[in-house]
This record gives C-alpha cells, sequence and structure tokens, in this order.
C-alpha cells in the first residue's frame, strides 16, 4: 500500500516537471520578452492637481507649483524640497478656476512665478528662507505674463499680453513694483514662447509668429529698442523654448521638422549666419 502510493507520488511529480518544462518551451517560442522602463522620481503630494512649473534657486532651493481650472477644491498646491533632499507641502495663495502657472525664475534667495488670474497679470513669489509664497504686486492692463527672466538678486524683466504688443516690465525688488520700459514692435498675433536676460540692459526673446513660426529679438538698451535676429532661418522652427544665457551665450530648446534640439548661440547679440546653431543632436 505503501509502495503503491510513493509510485503513484512519482508519478505525479514527473507529470508535473513535464508540463512545466513544456510550457517554459512554448512560451520561449512564441513570445519576447520586454523590458520595463524604470522610472525615477517621487510622486506628488497632490492627486488633484498637477504640479506643472517648477523652478531652484541658484542655492539649490527648489519649489514646485500647480493650479487647475477645475471647480473643485484645491486649485492650487506647491511643494518645497528642503536640504535633505524631502519634498514638503508648500502653502500657496487662493486661486480660482482662471488662474494659470505660465513660467517662473528665480535669484539665489527667491523666485517669481508668473501667470494669469481673470484675465489679468500674476504674479508669486516664493522665498527660499522662509518656504513661503505670497501675492506680488502684479502690473496692470494686461491679459497675463508669457515670460520671466531674473538677472539678478530680485531683479527680473517680464514680458506681458497688452492690447496691441507684448510690454517689457522690469522690478528691481523682486515683484514690489514693476517699472513699464516699453513694447517690442512684433504683430499682436504674434505670442511670446522664451524670454532671457543676461543683465537689465541685455536680452532676448523668441515669437511664434502667426505662419507658425519662430522670430527672434535682443535688446541691449533695457528694452528700449530691439532687433530682429536673422541669421538663421528660425521661422522654419515650430517652437522655441527655456532659453537661458550667460555674458553672450544661450541655449535654448528649438522643435524643428526632424525633432526637438538643442540650439546654441555665442554672439546673440550680433546678427551672423552662424548666430543660432545645433548644439546637441539626437
Amino acid at each position: 500500500m505503501n509502495r503503491v502510493s510513493a509510485h503513484v507520488r512519482s508519478l505525479v511529480r514527473t507529470a508535473v516537471v513535464c508540463s512545466v518544462a513544456g510550457v517554459v518551451l512554448a512560451s520561449c517560442a512564441t513570445s519576447t520578452v520586454t523590458k520595463s522602463p524604470r522610472v525615477s522620481g517621487l510622486p506628488a503630494i497632490s492627486i488633484s492637481v498637477p504640479l506643472s512649473s517648477v523652478a531652484c534657486t541658484t542655492d539649490n532651493s527648489c519649489v514646485a507649483l500647480g493650479t487647475s481650472n477645475l471647480d473643485v477644491s484645491p486649485t492650487s498646491v506647491g511643494e518645497y524640497r528642503s536640504a535633505n533632499g524631502r519634498w514638503s507641502p508648500l502653502t500657496v495663495p487662493s486661486a480660482d478656476t482662471s488662474t494659470y502657472i505660465q513660467a517662473s525664475s528665480c535669484w539665489s534667495s527667491g523666485c517669481l512665478f508668473v501667470g494669469s488670474q481673470s484675465n489679468a497679470d500674476l504674479v508669486w513669489r516664493y522665498s527660499a528662507t522662509t518656504h513661503t509664497i505670497s501675492v506680488a504686486t502684479a502690473p496692470t492692463g494686461a491679459s497675463g505674463v508669457e515670460a520671466i527672466s531674473c538677472y539678478g538678486s530680485s531683479a527680473c524683466a517680464i514680458l506681458d499680453s497688452a492690447k496691441t504688443n507684448p510690454r517689457f516690465l522690469v522690478t528691481e525688488n523682486g515683484g514690489a513694483t514693476w517699472s513699464p520700459v516699453g513694447s517690442i514692435g512684433v504683430p499682436s498675433q504674434d505670442s511670446v514662447t522664451s524670454l532671457a536676460c543676461t543683465s537689465h540692459l541685455k536680452c532676448i526673446a523668441s515669437f511664434l509668429n502667426a505662419s507658425n513660426g519662430i522670430v527672434v529679438y535682443v535688446t541691449a538698451d533695457g528694452g528700449t529698442t530691439w532687433t530682429a535676429r536673422t541669421g538663421l532661418s528660425t521661422v522654419t522652427w515650430s517652437a522655441l523654448t527655456s532659453l537661458n544665457c550667460a555674458r553672450t551665450e544661450c541655449v535654448g530648446l528649438a522643435k524643428l521638422s526632424f525633432g526637438w534640439r538643442i540650439m546654441r548661440t555665442l554672439t546673440w547679440e550680433r546678427s551672423g549666419r552662424r548666430s543660432l546653431r545645433c548644439a546637441v543632436r539626437s
């Protein structure tokens, strides 16, 4: 009786092993092994409002903000990264469904977030010292800030959307007051895509024109006059964003007909055939 049971168990084990082996061999013949992509990062604390804009000071303090146009609370959220690398909730100003964060820029101890609210300019200020967000004074007379670039401590320039032409304004006190300098002579239908300044005098700005091409303008007198840069035919680009400059060298992210490319200029203050060129090819 015991020998029969042992014999039966042996046959069962043999059958199971053969079945498993058959399944393994069949799977090798009919399927391919796929690798799952590795995703790194930290999940956002809020699940109802996405974080859409992130900025870091030159002293490596980072903050991320997001707004939502859904009529469900909350409509704005924020997080900041502490010295130990941990992200923590950040109390942000109340926002309605019209609030939209468009861009941000920083200096060593703070940042300005800009956008639109109730069809007007919006400016929020972040303090890296106290980890707080406050409402700064926004310029009046426009429907929203499209781009910002900070070039010194509490010193920033913006381009906002006025009725006729984009306005160029500067602040030297972190958004407490703004000085209107002038407007850029581009058609009213052209939209701002990026702005970068190296000082209160020198800036470069890009626009998407009515033909869906990029035009680039520079100023060397604090925005009083702007000159178009046509050294490379940027009108064939469909986007130019994330402009960042140091002295006479600038880099930006451009969308060409064959994909996105990092573009670089070493002589953005001067026109020339090689004033804008591809820095990285993929």
